[in-house]
């Protein structure tokens, strides 16, 4: 592999690895709010595997899919309080 290709994997990994720290801190601030609206995201995200079963993804299609629960949850409890 040339000098220059290498290069390009390096930067590649990086931006990969910059993305799903984005990811996980979105989660981590998605759990807080919900913590702080009375609910339990861990409780949440369990159920949600316990639902979907033993399957094969990447690490960057599963915290898109908690980040996409959480933040469904949250919508959720932002209706449930508008609408009392």
């Amino acid at each position: 592999m040339c000098k220059t290709c290498k290069q390009l994997e390096r930067l590649c990994n990086v931006a990969i690895i910059s993305v799903i720290l984005r990811i996980a801190n979105k989660i981590e601030q998605l759990e807080e709010i919900i913590r702080a609206w009375g609910q339990n995201p861990e409780e949440i995200l369990t159920k949600d595997a316990l639902l979907r079963g033993n399957i094969s993804e990447t690490q960057e299609i599963c915290q898109n899919h908690q980040l996409s629960l959480l933040a469904n949850q949250l919508k959720q409890l932002v209706r449930s309080e508008v609408s009392v």
